[in-house]
């Protein structure tokens, strides 16, 4: 999906309707936003209630078919 805003001379911006009604965005919802400087790209997204709930689980299939144990204990012994 591709929709374009305008950015006003206040600086503000209108999110089409279109995006608030997919994203479940209301008045008073808390924004993110994020700049990529090596693509120049503005991301936004809609600010979680827990930010640990929604990291959960994050990289979880870097972690299939190893033994987690037996990894810390290759990487302790390593510092030593």
């Amino acid at each position: 999906m591709s929709l374009i805003s305008k950015l006003n001379e206040d600086r503000s911006l209108k999110i089409p309707e279109e995006i608030l009604k997919k994203a479940g965005l209301r008045p008073g919802a808390e924004i993110i936003w994020l700049y990529d400087e090596e693509t120049r790209q503005i991301l936004l997204m809609e600010k979680p209630d827990n930010f640990a709930k929604v990291m959960r689980g994050l990289g979880k299939e870097l972690w299939n078919n190893i033994d987690t144990n037996e990894y810390i204990k290759e990487e302790r012994e390593s510092w030593e």
